[in-house]
């Protein structure tokens, strides 16, 4: 009985010798992009149909490429929301932006609408694969499918910024939107 006395002191200070794990730090995806309207669009009106985020990028932690050609989940850095839903704000600003549309709306638009886009982030990670440089990358694939829901076009777009800096919602934000240029531009 008296051991357990004894004891009850040390295991009471036994917390104030652990090592507190850093807080997980939470980034964001915004698109630079500003809605224009263009007096000449190639396209109609649309609804984005989804957007969907391949495995293994649609999870919060960081994805991360080292040298050795194998991912990583990085336990300090997260996205603030699942990345599917995280850039459904960013794909709409940057298809608006883009003047390649009439007008663009969201799913749960129910406008009249002369097609779909549907959108796939086929990457999004940091990609530390050389000694000591970091950079966000994104890669995205835009199906377009017209009113009877034929294909009317397809693109694919790859962004990369320098994230040497640790500021990954600039990186990521800058990667996403040179991604989705890339793919409008091609559409």
């Amino acid at each position: 009985m008296k051991a357990l006395f004894l004891s009850l002191p040390i295991l009471a200070l036994a917390g104030c010798f652990t090592a507190h794990l850093p807080d997980v730090t939470e980034w964001t995806v915004e698109s630079a992009a500003k809605a224009s309207e263009s007096s000449n669009p190639k396209y109609g009106t649309v609804r984005i149909s989804y957007v969907a985020v391949r495995s293994p990028y649609d999870g919060r932690r960081f994805v991360v490429a080292r040298p050795d050609g194998s991912l990583a989940f990085d336990s300090f850095n997260a996205f603030a929301a699942s990345p599917s839903q995280l850039l459904k704000g960013p794909v709409l600003d940057a298809l608006a932006a883009s003047g390649r549309f009439k007008a663009v709306v969201g799913p749960s638009s129910s406008m009249v609408v002369d097609g779909v886009i549907e959108v796939t982030v086929n990457r999004l990670r940091l990609d530390c694969r050389e000694k000591d440089r970091r950079f966000a990358e994104v890669s995205v694939s835009l199906t377009l499918l017209g009113a009877s829901r034929e294909i009317a076009g397809r693109a694919t777009g790859v962004g990369v910024a320098d994230a040497a800096d640790g500021r990954y919602t600039a990186a990521f934000s800058s990667a996403f939107d040179a991604a989705m240029a890339e793919a409008l531009a091609a559409l």
